[in-house]
């Protein structure tokens, strides 16, 4: 039997979210914390936590919708693609608004401290301008990183899944009735 049609048992993943979402949590406090909105450290940790948050979501989401089924190596690839891809294209914008909202707290603990929404919005509509002509880029390059990324998580909640003894298929049924998408709830 080929990897992909091996049957597998998707696994309950809240210790894995829940860790997961401390990390994310502690890393957006320190963030917010330590680092000021312009600097180059802060501009790369705004990513990091974007995709964080991201994959806390998409995570909660699958864990939600899939975990107890059954289903092919090959369906848990896809949903892991498209979930990624999708997380992938959250994350810019996440990571705007994470870097708006440390320069709104900058520009409130300025001698002249602006009202922080003010500032918060301002901050937001200086980002969207400068990043709006290469906003199609950003989008894409989230998108494919998020869809690898995807893929990466899927395989490694297939290697810890359980694998189902596959039976002979009933006459009249063919495998592509495993399929995810397939599956009644």
């Amino acid at each position: 039997m080929a990897r992909s049609q091996e049957t597998i048992r998707i696994p309950r993943l809240r210790a894995l979210v829940v860790a997961l979402a401390a990390l994310v949590v502690i890393g957006l406090l320190v963030f917010l914390q330590r680092y000021r909105g312009a600097d180059r450290t802060a501009m790369a940790l705004s990513v990091l936590e974007g995709a964080g948050l991201c994959l806390v979501i998409a995570l909660i989401r699958f864990q939600r919708r899939w975990s107890g089924r059954i289903m092919t190596r090959l369906s848990l690839w896809g949903i892991g693609f498209r979930n990624g891809a999708v997380a992938g294209v959250c994350t810019s914008g996440v990571v705007v608004l994470v870097l708006a909202l440390r320069w709104a707290m900058d520009q409130r603990t300025a001698p002249a401290g602006e009202l922080f929404w003010l500032a918060f919005l301002y901050a937001l509509a200086m980002l969207g301008m400068e990043m709006a002509p290469a906003l199609p880029m950003y989008v894409a390059a989230g998108a494919a990183v998020g869809a690898l990324v995807g893929l990466t998580v899927a395989e490694a909640i297939g290697i810890s899944a359980e694998r189902v003894a596959t039976a002979p298929l009933p006459s009249g049924t063919n495998a592509e009735d495993l399929h995810a998408s397939r599956v009644e709830r």
